[in-house]
């Protein structure tokens, strides 16, 4: 494992006077350090620039989420902690590889309906990242590299196995559980450069500063790829099919929202089955889930009208999503975004002006 000294080779409070700084290159590079927090799972998607993401928040109470996004063009290090648990799913920018590193878990994840472990390593085309479901409160390092990019540098270094590796990455998912010493050298390295936060500005302002922490980068992702081994996590499990099916069959039928033994006789299993299904590929009953999901369906159509500065009935929306009992909405939408439907109109309306 190659020392993870990043910030003594960056040469932060050094002058770089044979370097050229951002400001004089070509626009439109995309390089610079930006730190920001969320209070709605919906805005801490779209922070992620470049990037297309959808979120669910699944676990119960007030969001709160905060990103460090540190982009130096074709690479880009983004330190990522939530409050509450969330369903993610989308895709990066093209042509992508984007590895999950955790810094802390309160609980296990989900992902291909397998449990996700902490603090397993996840690599992912980034061209379509498959739905995740985090543990309730998370601290991960994603770094988002161009395939071609990576293999080339990998090449350079002898990492030919590796180089070849990434190159033939392609729509899919592996997993990496490694030593637990060569894991903790990593975690330490990327707290270091992202607990910089804009800090790192001036520095990465310079071509050489870039290419150092680059260097840096590239050793620790040669270090993971070549010196241990991948478990594919690209299928998806039995449990996880029957769960997406039921998802489909729900959305399809907004107007007339279907019971669990509809849903039962749907996929053809037991309400036993089912259930075993739901906790074995989600950790969640249906009625969990299923709740879940129509109130994130509300909530951002919520959002959309009141952004768009439409009429919002909350009342009519939360009946399109089959919630017919007003105080049991309203209570359960609290309960879940810890704050009623009223207050999230209002906070959107409020930004808006």
């Amino acid at each position: 494992m190659l020392p993870f000294d990043t910030l003594a080779k960056l040469g932060l409070g050094e002058r770089f006077m044979a370097d050229v700084p951002v400001s004089k290159m070509e626009s439109g590079s995309v390089i610079g350090v930006s730190v920001v927090e969320s209070v709605d799972a919906a805005d801490h998607a779209g922070r992620f620039h470049g990037w297309d993401l959808r979120t669910d928040q699944v676990s119960s109470g007030r969001f709160a989420g905060r990103l460090v996004m540190i982009r130096l063009g074709g690479l880009e290090i983004i330190r990522e902690t939530t409050s509450q648990a969330l369903i993610k799913q989308g895709s990066a920018w093209p042509d992508s590889l984007v590895f999950s590193l955790p810094l802390a878990a309160s609980n296990a994840g989900h992902f291909n309906g397998r449990p996700l472990a902490f603090p397993n390593v996840l690599l992912s085309d980034g061209a379509d990242l498959p739905p995740l479901l985090t543990p309730t409160q998370l601290d991960v390092v994603s770094i988002a590299i161009a395939r071609d990019r990576l293999a080339s540098l990998l090449e350079a270094l002898g990492e030919r196995r590796a180089a070849d590796f990434v190159a033939g990455h392609r729509q899919q998912n592996h997993c990496f559980s490694g030593l637990p010493g060569g894991l903790s050298t990593l975690q330490h390295g990327f707290r270091e450069i992202c607990d910089q936060g804009d800090r790192l500005q001036p520095a990465i302002g310079f071509a050489r500063a870039r290419a150092s922490l680059e260097d840096t980068v590239v050793d620790a992702l040669a270090d993971i790829l070549s010196e241990n081994a991948w478990s594919d996590v690209n299928s998806v499990t039995a449990q996880k099919r029957i769960v997406d099916r039921i998802k489909e069959y729900v959305f399809a039928h907004v107007d007339d929202p279907p019971s669990i033994a509809e849903l039962c006789r749907h996929v053809a299993v037991s309400r036993r089955t089912l259930q075993g299904c739901f906790q074995d590929a989600l950790g969640q009953t249906p009625l969990h889930y299923l709740r879940m999901l129509r109130l994130n369906a509300v909530r951002r159509e919520l959002r959309a009208l009141a952004a768009a500065g439409r009429p919002v009935s909350i009342g009519d929306v939360a009946a399109r999503w089959g919630f017919w009992h007003w105080s049991r909405f309203t209570e359960n939408y609290r309960q879940l975004f810890g704050e009623l439907p009223s207050h999230t109109v209002r906070r959107v309306l409020s930004a808006s002006v």
